[in-house]
């Protein structure tokens, strides 16, 4: 099954939003190996959210490796692979604001999500992966008031 994102989607429960959504589009990404998806109109209460412009960008970026790296050969008397390559997968999200408010100066926030997976795992131990994706994206759905408060005050107990 291809990644294949339905539009809108919710957002996760972060104080100071309402019921967040987010309607996108996709767009040209910057290479083959990747997708780019536009947020085009949020719903929900987020007020003063805007939404994609070339001014004040809004956009997520998921990209795969160019080439996959193959699992080695084990050696023919231990059975061990000694080197073991690994896969970069990565998910971006691109966010316009506005750091000072008179004159009115943008910078762009950057959040970035690698998955390095080790090449074979695919076949060898495809719960371990699923484990891993679950409580990671899990953990930030559930938590993202939570890394809201660590980037706002600094706090991380």
């Amino acid at each position: 099954m291809a990644l294949n994102p339905s539009s809108p989607v919710t957002g996760a429960a972060v104080t100071g939003l309402t019921s967040p959504t987010y309607t996108f589009v996709e767009d040209t990404a910057s290479d083959n190996n990747s997708r780019k998806f536009v947020v085009t109109a949020v719903g929900g209460t987020q007020t003063g959210v805007e939404v994609h412009s070339v001014g004040s960008p809004f956009y997520g970026i998921v990209k795969r490796p160019a080439n996959y790296k193959p699992l080695g050969r084990a050696n023919p008397t231990t059975g061990i692979v000694s080197q073991i390559p690994k896969n970069s997968h990565m998910f971006r999200t691109f966010k316009g604001a506005t750091v000072v408010a008179n004159p009115a100066q943008e910078s762009v926030i950057d959040v970035i999500t690698y998955m390095n997976v080790p090449a074979g795992i695919d076949l060898s131990d495809t719960e371990e992966l699923l484990a891993a994706l679950s409580f990671h994206f899990g953990f930030g759905f559930a938590n993202a008031s939570g890394f809201r408060d660590l980037i706002l005050t600094g706090t991380i107990k």
